[in-house]
């Protein structure tokens, strides 16, 4: 059943926490959630590649990590003091196993509100729910993917955060648009996430479009085809120094923070900024002399990506947005600090990801409609005004066939989308009128003429046959039959062209108005070798069907402790 545009409801613009969180790789833009009966507020960074709300319990705060650790680590949540708390039990995380990530969490069902008290952020009962304690995940997180969970088997999977919304109609679209924050822009650049739709003030009209891929653990695919850096001050006729030009297949994942890059990509970096590979904190760190060098120069390193189709899109990123100090946890000693540079070593191809640093510098919207997600540069106007757009769901009723869905043309292609869709649609119906009158006024007389003479071949009597049947069988051109030849253009379109540029801005062109438990142990299991995920290959040309509940969910979490029945 379709829904018109005008009753389809607003985006929602999720407030952050205004703080900047240190997560020990750097100060972080986060956002609030407040879970439990009553609410209990916690500050948590943003996951791409989870699909759960992740908050700190007590459990996770021992004396080692200092009196001021519920602070440092967003907040506490007391499974003990919500009355809304259903127990689902004790879990291993699994979430950036690959990159060596581990951890438990205790599970269940909450009620969760995005914002601070009295915000007016949306509320959604039976959530799922983790209780963190592991200190590789230091801060919460808030899963923005879909796809549901699944705890012991996939019998029964638990709808996220994302799907409740579209499903209760309290968003347009299964979308949203998000970029990481810049502490070190103007006057600290807060981060901005928009569930629904995008905030079009935050990014630069020129983008790129990739496929969604239907492995969950790596949606969001693209091909970086180079890096480079410029000095500052240097003039744009000085060739650049080229740090990496063969092409790799990375992922977008703003759950974690650092750059993984292949080691001699990563020596590179290392040779051309003066940094040194610490190899107990794994971890490129800069002297003093070297890092007021760079201060000053601040050098500019542009990453190109590029999508199946060729077109391709720099993201150029300051020397500032790198310049992170690390302290406790990546610091394994919690009274020292050091500048380090984000970058990390991969062990596999399978670990080439781009974090939440590259997030600083580039926005990100996901279209799971429409199986597609789209990268920007940020931009940075003195000061910020929202402008919130929808994304509106391919089957909203709309008399614009260009409203609401995906505009994707080549590079610089100045053929309206309506003046496509006007010239698939009349040429359908001149066919078809064609085909019809040649029935009626030529072959039907002559084919009686043939059947009264009993002279007719075979061999022509079946073409003729065929063609009777194409022509006869083939419904009118009334508006629903326009709108389904229409659909299969569309999806002809996304084939040919796999991903191409989003020409201008808004993308989507409709504007909407803005509007622990006693007896857990959660401490980390042992750290095991875990098999290399395998990429989905950039052969594809097509994006993949979006996950549906019940289809294309998580494998089943591993259960690492008895917890009491739901």
């Amino acid at each position: 059943m379709t829904s018109t545009v005008s009753s389809l409801p607003t985006p929602i613009s999720v407030s952050t926490s205004q703080a900047w969180d240190n997560d020990g790789a750097g100060l972080w833009s986060t956002f609030v959630v407040q879970v439990g009966t009553p609410a209990q507020d916690s500050r948590v960074i943003i996951s791409t590649a989870g699909d759960e709300t992740w908050v700190v319990v007590g459990q996770g705060c021992i004396q080692s990590y200092g009196s001021n650790c519920a602070f440092n680590r967003g907040g506490i949540f007391s499974v003990e003091n919500s009355t809304s708390w259903v127990d689902i039990g004790l879990f291993s995380l699994e979430l950036e196993s690959n990159l060596g990530y581990t951890g438990n969490g205790q599970f269940g069902y909450d009620s969760v509100t995005l914002g601070y008290p009295n915000s007016g952020g949306i509320t959604l009962q039976k959530q799922v729910v983790a209780g963190l304690a592991a200190p590789d995940f230091w801060l919460g997180s808030f899963g923005l993917d879909p796809t549901p969970s699944n705890f012991t088997n996939l019998n029964d999977p638990q709808p996220s955060f994302l799907w409740n919304l579209v499903n209760e109609s309290l968003v347009p679209s299964t979308s949203w648009g998000y970029t990481a924050g810049a502490y070190y822009r103007y006057d600290k650049v807060q981060g901005s996430l928009t569930l629904g739709g995008y905030d079009a003030s935050r990014f630069d009209s020129k983008n790129v479009t990739f496929p969604l891929y239907n492995d969950v653990s790596r949606r969001y695919l693209v091909d970086l085809r180079s890096i480079t850096y410029m000095p500052a001050g240097v003039s744009t006729v000085t060739n650049p120094t080229t740090l990496m030009s063969e092409t790799l297949s990375v992922l977008i994942d703003s759950t974690v923070p650092y750059i993984y890059l292949p080691t001699e990509i990563c020596d590179e970096f290392a040779s051309a900024f003066g940094l040194e590979y610490n190899s107990s904190t794994e971890l490129y760190t800069i002297n003093s002399t070297m890092h007021t060098s760079l201060g000053n120069m601040n050098p500019s390193i542009t990453f190109t990506l590029a999508n199946t189709g060729g077109d391709t899109l720099d993201i150029v990123i300051p020397y500032a947005a790198f310049d992170l100090t690390a302290t406790f946890p990546v610091l394994p000693d919690g009274s020292n600090s050091s500048a380090y540079f984000p970058l990390k070593r991969a062990a596999n191809d399978t670990q080439y990801t781009l974090g939440r640093v590259f997030l600083q510098e580039a926005y990100l919207i996901a279209d799971f409609d429409r199986s597609q997600f789209v990268v920007a540069p940020c931009v940075w106007p003195p000061t910020f005004t929202e402008d919130i757009k929808a994304i509106i769901p391919p089957s909203a009723n709309t008399t614009n066939p260009g409203n609401g869905t995906v505009n994707i043309t080549k590079k610089h292609s100045s053929a309206p989308v309506g003046a496509i869709v006007g010239g698939v649609v009349g040429g359908l119906a001149v066919i078809a009128i064609t085909l019809i009158a040649y029935w009626y006024f030529i072959w039907k007389p002559n084919h009686r003429k043939l059947q009264s003479d009993g002279d007719e071949e075979p061999a022509s009597a079946a073409d003729t046959a065929q063609t009777t049947t194409y022509v006869q069988d083939k419904p009118e051109l009334a508006a629903d039959n326009a709108r389904a030849e229409l659909t299969a253009y569309e999806e002809a379109e996304k084939k040919r062209r796999a991903e191409a540029e989003i020409d201008g801005t808004p993308i989507w062109g409709h504007e909407m108005p803005s509007p622990d438990p006693a007896g857990r142990e959660l401490e980390s299991p042992p750290l095991f070798e875990m098999p290399a995920r395998e990429p989905v290959g950039n052969e594809m040309a097509s994006p993949i069907p979006s996950p549906k509940i019940g289809e294309g969910t998580r494998i089943p979490r591993k259960q690492v402790g008895e917890g009491t029945s739901r």
